[in-house]
């Protein structure tokens, strides 16, 4: 890696990449549910929590194009 990148790129990808890991630790944790249904009607949590489950899935494979 150091023949491409200096010490301080090197250092600054380290701390995004532990920082998105901390975010999406401590996020996932707070049990958010996406805001949209799957045909895309804005819902609230409770609704959201209904229609996803427990374990709610990213949407992305569905996003539009």
């Amino acid at each position: 890696m150091r023949q491409h990148l200096s010490d301080d790129e090197i250092v600054e990808l380290g701390i995004f990449l532990l920082f998105n890991l901390g975010y999406h630790t401590f996020f996932g944790t707070l049990k958010f549910y996406p805001m949209f249904s799957p045909d895309g009607r804005l819902v609230s949590q409770e609704e959201s929590a209904r229609l996803y489950g427990a374990a709610p899935e990213s949407l992305q494979a569905q996003a539009a194009e």
